[in-house]
């Protein structure tokens, strides 16, 4: 049942991130991926780093551990830790 609620805690972290990277709340989100107006993808970034895609409304933005990358902003710097200042994760 552990396994359950981890899993469940990492997926309230990513539907946070991506509501603060589309300035949504986490009701909106999950209401955008049930209606099917959310992508998501895990891809390998240019740097050769892990991160899920999102794309809305024609925005795209990409979740990485620590950080939040819109496209078009410059690229994040990795909090490995998440205890620097910055980290968006939600911790």
């Amino acid at each position: 049942m552990e396994d359950n609620r981890e899993m469940f805690e990492e997926i309230a972290a990513l539907i946070g991130s991506i509501a603060k990277a589309f300035d949504l709340s986490d009701t909106d989100v999950v209401a955008a991926i049930e209606q099917g107006g959310l992508g998501m993808g895990m891809i390998v970034d240019d740097e050769g780093r892990n991160c899920v895609e999102v794309t809305h409304e024609g925005r795209t933005a990409r979740i990485y551990p620590g950080a939040i990358f819109r496209v078009g902003d410059q690229a994040p710097v990795q909090d490995d830790d998440c205890g620097g200042g910055g980290c968006s994760c939600g911790h």
